[in-house]
């Protein structure tokens, strides 16, 4: 009370105080980080080992399992993924939500130093980097010169053009792709090789000890000290050719040492001298290309740049577009543009929930005008919303919050409940100004007498959202700002309805002359007769006959409860968002040449560049995406990445269609999948991952079998199993006992081969772009017969010259291409999509039917990926549904204090149940899912609705503390009271509509939290109104005690009429 009639004696602090909201608000809005999502800290460290020639078997036993064995005891581990692959091999090691991304990599980087004792001696330095879900690719940047070659522009790109992009403010992290890597390649000719008695291990060893850079210590002369700078590195690839390899007879002698200062070659002094250069062709290019990839079918080389985890999404996308003029004129000859701007879908994204807010707030306003019948009413009541959300900004700038899509979601949702409060206190002060109270003191006694309700009805609100607030895991982070954002408004919202309100009430909306117009009285007639039918004829039906409406409404509430395990409404995490992005994968047979892939993937180019929809698209011939940032290089795979515009005329769904009906016929004997991005983050994430693995021997067989039944249970599409074809695989098997008899080093012999056919790193040198390879391997004409395997020549213990075959022999080991491990055990992949229109808990209850029915041992094992979609299912239905029941015991608790009894809140509490009538109804109707949002809506119903059981139970009670019987106190509880309940359910469908309607694209999403809120709020509405009275003339007392509950506060205001509070004149200026 002391607060409203501060207010109302000193307007002049209405308009201070809106003011400073008004400043704070709009500062904090323009600094508050702007991204599609909320920062989720899931640090994820990767660790990537290439080891060339290695086969997945050879990765797996000697490299990966030694280093997950040591990742498995790191704090805060979750999930070891593994994937292994010809001569590379990723492991990702995922820790638990709120781990230190910095602690993380530190532990993982010590413990693969720990591991580094059973690793190969030979293997190359493995590369650790971390990746951040909050870290998204914001850009797509393309890199052209016409004056550079291929290599050359790759060195350019990776030692200054990264560095110089990520100078831009915001930027984490440039990724380059279809760059190559420099190096000089010794082409060995095996004739000469042999015809000179040399082995590919002498080339090796040549070029590695006569590159070298050493100190050579300090000179000191008289007058000076000078250091000595040993230069024996060679510098470019003449100086490899011009390498010794043996000395011929009496070429020993290479003159005096004098003679050998300042000369530049002096190999080409000793002309008897075996050189490189005459066994080998060496040339200066780059290595074996792997990987091709293009740019709307052109060849390209492009910058996948990432954001830093606390920067502005939007304005870092920005900032790298003005860096292009700098960039340009930094590196002259270097033309840069923009490929896709992902980043704008983000902007768009935000832009669409503040239009729905807006037409909101629009909706809302036009609800307002006809039932308040007062254009100054009705901004009375509006200017809470501003006021709230403005607030609202504030506190989340102190919170370090972001302007994502999920706190403007939370604003959106929370219109109906800002003016909810407001209406309620305006309301009963204008029906105190027609009963003949002056317009000030009407404000006071209104707001007075609906005081302690209001503060029920907000609590409520509040106490329903705080589980949302702590919830657990990934899902629990992902909604903490939903559920406190929600909080700080609507508590605001209270405030403002105990200041702002009353004061421009009393004060301004009052003392209004103006006349509605002919429309709006029209509108108040019709209302007046809808009350006077529900006060007069339906409500008293109904308490006449109170076992038929209890009847109707556990008969509508075990019908709506069915819709459930009917599978009519399923549950997903998220529904399917039209992100205007489609993935096409091309799978060939296991062993198909990298050349075959690559054809197929332009071809497929072709067709996707022929659709008038796309924008960009970003083909990949060799490689696949991760799902933990990256590519997966496979030769017989590729992927193309499909960028929409935005002024499309078809959605993704009907290009996604288009493209399966006819990709197929671009890439013949080849498994082609066509899916739609994903909906968090745009990978290309299956909705669908189960795992599978034996404890006894292979277990592709029963994949194989788990794949075709998740392919015949109804809606599941696009089925595939990451158990291919096994590849072509050879063994190379020694003989140990002819070995240890011609004294062979079996260890000699492997490093041979693996030179021949995988290349061998004998050195590196410096050269003005950077540092280069020196590889040695066979001509690619020497590595297309298996014999030639056999004939390669390595020496003996003792010198002699010997080929592979003489102490070894070949046998066919067929192995799988790809590898993956899931917590160090083998694991298989099926995976699938969920057909549209279909839920994704129906597709998995009859793929477990199915899955029963295979009679798979018990050894064998099939679950669902605990790093997938289906875990984040569970997680949320489990989690929402846990916070549910939460917010509804919080809310019976709440009122039960608030009350000071426990009958009054329980049968308040009736109001409930009877709204999950509508909102399970609803969804149906619309075909739509629980999901992470709907579920959402099902609790914030609980606070929504119970409003209106507090309104009537609340005046009931107030009149029979007046001296009226229980049935007559509660008839015109619900006669007064049918205004305000009406008036703000309508006002929050009038908001939520936007939302449910889903027109602006992206929102489907969220479409379901609409629907669940405007279904609940109808049903209530309509059985509330009759339901709730029936139970009060049930359950409460047939003798009001006027000493408990909402007594209290009357006795109050009697004590400050007494004192000539209530009644006393107010100074008016």
């Amino acid at each position: 009370m002391w607060l409203t009639r501060l207010f109302i004696q000193r307007p002049a602090l209405v308009f201070v105080m809106l003011a400073f909201v008004t400043i704070a608000g709009l500062i904090s809005y323009k600094t508050l980080v702007q991204q599609q999502t909320p920062n989720v800290d899931l640090p994820t460290v990767t660790i990537t080992v290439n080891y060339p020639g290695a086969s997945p078997t050879e990765m797996r036993d000697n490299i990966v399992r030694p280093i997950e064995d040591q990742l498995a005891g790191a704090p805060d581990l979750n999930i070891i993924n593994s994937t292994v692959q010809l001569g590379r091999a990723n492991i990702s090691a995922i820790f638990n939500l709120g781990a230190s991304s910095i602690i993380s990599l530190q532990e993982v980087e010590r413990r693969l130093q720990a591991a580094q004792s059973r690793l190969p001696n030979d293997l190359t330095t493995p590369t650790v980097q971390t990746f951040n879900p909050s870290e998204p690719t914001v850009v797509f940047l393309g890199v052209t010169a016409k004056s550079y070659s291929k290599a050359g522009l790759s060195q350019l790109i990776k030692n200054s053009i990264i560095p110089a992009v990520e100078q831009a403010p915001g930027v984490a992290n440039v990724n380059a792709y279809g760059t190559v890597t420099p190096a000089i390649e010794v082409t060995v000719n095996p004739v000469s090789l042999v015809a000179n008695g040399l082995t590919l291990n002498d080339v090796v060893s040549a070029i590695a000890s006569n590159n070298q850079r050493l100190p050579g210590g300090i000179v000191y002369q008289p007058a000076r000290e000078t250091t000595v700078d040993i230069r024996g590195d060679v510098q470019t690839p003449q100086q490899v050719a011009n390498l010794p390899l043996q000395g011929a007879p009496g070429a020993a002698s290479a003159g005096s040492p004098a003679s050998a200062v300042g000369a530049l070659n002096p190999w080409s002094l000793a002309p008897g001298v075996l050189r490189i250069g005459d066994v080998a062709a060496v040339s200066d290019g780059f290595e074996t290309q792997r990987v091709y990839s293009y740019v709307n079918g052109k060849t390209e080389m492009y910058l996948a740049v990432q954001k830093a985890t606390e920067a502005n999404e939007v304005d870092t996308a920005r900032n790298v577009v003005k860096a292009i003029p700098r960039l340009e004129a930094q590196f002259p000859g270097v033309h840069f543009a923009v490929i896709h701007l992902t980043a704008k879908y983000t902007e768009q994204q935000i832009d669409a929930v503040f239009r729905t807010l807006l037409e909101g707030i629009v909706l809302t306003s036009i609800v307002l005008m006809f039932f308040l019948g007062s254009w100054r009413s009705a901004v009375v009541v509006l200017i809470a919303i501003p006021t709230s959300l403005l607030i609202t900004l504030t506190v989340m700038k102190l919170a370090n919050f972001t302007v994502d899509t999920v706190s403007l979601l939370a604003m959106t949702l929370v219109i109906g409940i800002l003016v909810d409060d407001s209406i309620v206190v305006l309301e009963n002060i204008e029906r105190h100004h027609k009963e003949g109270d002056p317009p000030l003191h009407a404000a006071v006694n209104g707001r007075s007498e609906i005081g302690l309700a209001a503060i029920v009805i907000t609590l409520v609100d509040v106490v329903v959202f705080l589980p949302i607030a702590f919830l657990p895991g990934v899902v629990g982070k992902f909604l903490v700002e939903f559920g406190l954002v929600v909080v700080v408004a609507t508590l605001t919202s209270l405030w403002t309805s105990f200041t702002v309100t009353p004061t421009l009430a009393g004060r301004w909306s009052l003392l209004s002359k103006w006349r509605p117009w002919a429309l709006i009285g029209a509108f108040e007639r019709a209302f007046q007769r809808s009350r006077r039918w529900y006060a007069q004829r339906l409500l008293p039906a109904g308490l006449k006959h109170p076992w038929f409406v209890v009847g109707i409404s556990v008969v509508s509430l075990v019908f709506a409860l069915a819709l459930v395990p009917l599978g009519v409404v399923g549950f997903e995490f998220i529904p399917t968002q039209d992100r205007g992005e489609l993935f096409v994968q091309v799978t060939y047979p296991t062993g198909t040449p990298l050349e075959k892939t690559d054809a197929a993937i332009r071809r497929m180019g072709a067709l996707v560049n022929t659709i008038p929809d796309v924008d960009v698209a970003t083909e990949t011939a060799g490689a696949y995406s991760s799902p933990f940032g990256g590519f997966i290089q496979q030769g017989a795979v590729g992927q193309i990445h499909v960028f929409l515009n935005d002024q499309r005329k078809h959605g993704t769904a009907y290009w996604v269609r288009w493209l399966r009906e006819r990709a197929p016929q671009q890439a013949q004997g080849a498994e082609v999948v066509v899916i739609p991005a994903g909906t968090s983050g745009g990978g290309n994430a299956q909705p669908l991952d189960y795992l599978v693995t034996s404890l006894e021997g292979d277990p592709a067989p029963y994949a194989a079998k788990v794949e075709r039944a998740l392919k015949e249970t109804p809606g599941s599409a696009n089925v595939t199993s990451s158990a291919e074809t096994l590849s072509p695989q050879v063994e190379v098997v020694f003989d140990r006992r002819a070995a240890q008899a011609l004294g062979v080093n079996i260890g000699a012999a492997s490093q041979a081969i693996r030179a021949a056919f995988g290349g061998a790193l004998a050195t590196q040198f410096e050269s003005p772009s950077g540092l280069k390879d020196v590889q040695v391997i066979y001509p690619v004409a020497n590595q297309t017969s298996l014999k030639e395997v056999l004939a390669i020549p390595f020496r003996t213990v003792s010198g002699t010259l010997i080929h592979v075959g003489d102490v070894a022999q070949l046998r066919w080991a067929p192995a799988p291409p790809v590898i993956t491990r899931v917590n160090r055990e083998s694991v298989i992949h099926v995976t699938g999509n969920v057909a549209p229109g279909v839920a994704q808990s129906n597709v998995e209850q009859a793929f477990r039917r199915r899955l029963a029915a295979l009679g798979l041992p018990a050894y064998v094992s099939v679950r669902a990926n605990p790093n997938g979609n289906q875990q984040n299912t569970k997680d949320t239905v489990v989690g929402l549904s846990a916070a549910l029941v939460l917010s509804f015991a919080l809310v019976y608790l709440l009122m039960t204090a608030l009350y000071n009894g426990y009958l009054t809140p329980f049968i308040i509490m009736f109001s409930v149940p009877v709204a999950t009538v509508g909102a399970l109804g609803a969804l149906a109707l619309a075909r739509q899912t629980l999901n992470l949002f709907s579920l959402i809506g099902t609790i914030m119903l609980v606070g929504l609705v119970t409003k209106n059981g507090i309104l009537l139970v609340d005046y009931a009670n107030t009149l029979r503390e007046r001296g009226y019987e229980k049935l007559a106190a509660i008839m015109e509880s619900a006669r007064v009271r049918f205004r305000p309940i009406v008036m703000t359910t309508v006002s929050m469908i009038a908001g939520m509509a936007p939302l449910a309607l889903g027109l602006v694209p992206g929102m489907e999403t969220r479409q379901g939290l609409g629907i669940v809120i405007i279904g609940g709020l109808a049903s209530s509405l309509l059985l509330t109104l009759v339901l709730v009275p029936v139970v009060f003339v049930w359950l409460a007392p047939q003798h009001y005690d006027s000493g408990r509950g909402l007594e209290v506060e009357e006795r109050l205001r009697g004590l400050e009429s007494e004192r000539g509070g209530a009644r006393t004149p107010l100074p008016v200026e």
